[in-house]
């Protein structure tokens, strides 16, 4: 919600929403989530650091850890490509029509192409500051490495619970909410599985980097 207000205030200022979306990942997510984490780790362990509130770590080796977290990245891969050539705008306009222009034109697959020069240029340069490093990072260190081992008592139930407020905390996409449950469902369950982080992580940025490459390869050709 908070993220969504953010884009709509700098979209009224003349500002890109998706610039705006990616600054937010920046100035808005990343200090609310880590600076929570770094106030529990505080006082739960003494430490101002993060990486002290997250819970599920166990390591494992490059090789095994691209096995486990390639399937769960291409099946996301797949159902978020049908939902942005099938359904986000479709959806956006039928459901999600009250939201304000700033996030429902997002859902728009040529709003892209509207960029100028300027704005396309810093716009991937965010999105692989941003959405390709440090909001996966940041979200998996809060969602399947703090919040996941704190739901864990519900057992099977943990990984669909856990993706659902996932789901819901992208309230700037909701037409893709479908798609994001159900891609990101395994991943999660394979985090809470192997209790790592590690293999949500992997996952989570093949998947962002690799539609950032697709977001670059469209620049490039509409340009």
């Amino acid at each position: 919600m908070a993220l969504s207000v953010f884009v709509v205030a700098l979209h009224s200022g003349g500002v890109d929403p998706l610039f705006a979306l990616l600054l937010g990942i920046g100035v808005v997510i990343t200090p609310l989530e880590l600076g929570y984490l770094a106030v529990y780790a505080k006082r739960t362990t003494g430490s101002w650091s993060p990486f002290n509130a997250v819970d599920y770590t166990t390591r494992f080796k490059v090789r095994q850890l691209l096995r486990l977290a390639i399937l769960p990245a291409l099946w996301m891969l797949v159902l978020v490509a049908i939902s942005m050539g099938a359904l986000d705008e479709r959806l956006a306009d039928s459901l999600f029509g009250w939201m304000p222009s700033a996030i429902t034109d997002m859902a728009t697959p040529d709003n892209d192409a509207s960029m100028s020069g300027g704005t396309a240029t810093a716009s991937v340069i965010a999105f692989f500051v941003f959405n390709g490093l440090l909001g996966p990072i940041t979200e998996e260190m809060y969602f399947r490495g703090h919040l996941l081992p704190r739901i864990d008592r519900y057992g099977r139930g943990a990984p669909v619970l856990e993706t659902l407020m996932f789901t819901l905390y992208h309230f700037h996409s909701p037409w893709r909410y479908p798609a994001i449950f159900l891609g990101f469902l395994p991943a999660t369950w394979m985090a809470w599985r192997k209790r790592s982080l590690w293999v949500s992580l992997t996952a989570h940025l093949i998947i962002n980097n690799v539609f950032i490459l697709m977001f670059v390869a469209a620049l490039l050709r509409d340009g």
